[in-house]
């Protein structure tokens, strides 16, 4: 064989090498993505989310890792009452699961639990709650007086007022919020007493607490929270922040009715910088009418 005819040989070895190359392994390769592909998609619209009792379950059997995050997907889930379960079965499970867990290293799982059962509104959880505030970890009952105060059931009020004597802080401040919420009477006397907190955030949710019963006694520090130059003074406190507190104050002062509390409101409808501020002090003015 002459030296042409091997060189025209050449090419068509090289094209039957492609040809069994993009056969054997390029073409299975691209359907097996496409196979792949519509196994995920079909995955994905076939799926259904996650239930309460999934979710229950993966605290009960799950992990160290998947259990505190069972418990937090729960605070999230029951938050929506179309979520919630009504069954005794899932409400004996949540209890126990709770209760079984304080033997529990990761104090997350107690804590994401008592606000799941807070998030209910399920009065079937507040005995259990009331229980573990007997505990020493503050993390723990800050959670249950949160949920406490989500219930809104009177039995908790006297549990919560003992919280008011803690020597932190943040205990008070959420044993201050959970009453607020409850709106009892028997809480007037303990929250004027915390007008005159060392903390600046128990002050000032203790003035909106007793707003909501009507009760004026914190009616100076109302004004001051709805004032940008008092805020302005905590340094700790940023624009976001600032403006929640002022928010809360406005929903708050047309319960009081009182005229320096009115003048206030006019000034920020007119004057603030913040658009969502001036339109919270509309319509607050319009309630002072009623």
């Amino acid at each position: 064989m002459n030296i042409e005819n091997k060189i025209d040989q050449i090419p068509k070895k090289e094209s039957a090498l492609k040809v069994i190359v993009h056969s054997f392994f390029v073409v299975p390769f691209i359907i097996a993505i496409f196979a792949v592909l519509i196994f995920l998609v079909t995955r994905i619209m076939t799926a259904e989310p996650n239930t309460a009792q999934d979710y229950l379950e993966d605290v009960k059997i799950g992990g160290a890792t998947k259990r505190w995050q069972g418990a937090f997907e729960l605070s999230k889930i029951l938050s929506n009452p179309k979520m919630v379960p009504k069954d005794d079965r899932f409400v004996t499970e949540m209890i126990n699961t709770f209760e079984y867990a304080i033997n529990d290293r990761d104090i997350r799982i107690r804590q994401f639990l008592a606000i799941a059962m807070g998030a209910t509104g399920d009065k079937r959880y507040v005995e259990t709650i009331i229980k573990a505030l007997d505990q020493n970890d503050s993390e723990i009952i800050m959670a249950c007086a949160f949920a406490l105060g989500n219930l809104k059931d009177t039995r908790a009020v006297e549990y919560l007022l003992d919280l008011l004597e803690s020597g932190d802080s943040l205990v008070r401040l959420q044993s201050v919020i959970a009453l607020g919420k409850i709106d009892d009477s028997r809480s007037i006397m303990a929250l004027e007493k915390m007008l005159a907190d060392i903390e600046p955030n128990v002050r000032w949710d203790a003035a909106v607490a007793l707003a909501k019963q009507k009760n004026s006694s914190g009616r100076r520090i109302i004004l001051d929270l709805l004032d940008r130059k008092y805020l302005n003074s905590f340094s700790n406190i940023d624009k976001v922040e600032q403006v929640q507190a002022m928010m809360v104050a406005i929903n708050v002062a047309p319960l009081i009715k009182d005229s320096d509390l009115k003048a206030s409101l006019l000034d920020l409808r007119k004057s603030d910088s913040n658009l969502k501020i001036r339109e919270a002090a509309r319509r607050a003015l319009l309630n002072f009418e009623e």
